[in-house]
């Protein structure tokens, strides 16, 4: 008795998440965004685990909605395990197609790169756009995330900086990517801490 009980509250769960995929795909704003929600911690882990060179979570966060979209476009199935699973490898793709699309970038010889015009520059050093107290507030955030750091931490912060590819890292700290990825999850927490205290 329990058991059936029990058995029919899945069921009934299974029918509402089914009903909002498919609200969600015939266009419906409330059921996607809902949809979207339910699957939020699993785009931001995959954001911290594949780790891309200037992602930002805002723009990541942009990218998996747009990535859901195709997926409810694609999917045909009628199971949430199966449409969990499809959309999980879809994020991982779209995040393996911007990391190559970025490595390609810097792969783009010297002499294709255009180099700054008169007014680029101009912007650049605008005291509009650049205001004293936010580049000292911005210095002293780097200072102190750098400080809250690992040794190995930093280490891998400067090499990526310098354009180093995950890849050559395992070579040169002779480690493995895992131990890389978790370095820079790690670090990206300490910064986003640090960004968001008030000085």
């Amino acid at each position: 008795m329990h058991c059936t009980h029990k058995n029919n509250r899945y069921k009934l769960q299974d029918q509402k998440e089914v009903k909002i995929l498919v609200d969600a795909r015939a266009g419906k704003d409330k059921e996607f965004q809902a949809l979207f929600n339910q699957y939020w911690p699993l785009v931001r882990r995959l954001w911290q685990e594949y780790y891309v060179a200037d992602l930002e979570l805002e723009d990541w966060h942009q990218e998996a909605e747009m990535v859901l979209m195709r997926v409810l476009e694609r999917y045909r199935g009628g199971s949430m395990n199966s449409f969990a699973g499809f959309y999980k490898q879809s994020l991982i793709n779209r995040l393996l197609d911007l990391y190559r699309a970025r490595q390609a970038y810097k792969r783009i010889p010297a002499n294709q790169l255009s180099s700054l015009g008169d007014e680029d520059v101009n912007l650049l050093v605008d005291g509009q756009r650049n205001q004293p107290e936010d580049i000292v507030y911005c210095q002293k955030c780097l200072e102190n995330f750098m400080q809250q750091c690992s040794t190995f931490e930093r280490q891998v912060i400067v090499l990526l900086h310098q354009g180093e590819s995950i890849a050559e890292l395992k070579d040169e700290l002779g480690c493995d990517e895992r131990k890389i990825r978790s370095a820079l999850t790690r670090s990206r927490r300490k910064l986003i801490a640090e960004l968001r205290q008030k000085y």
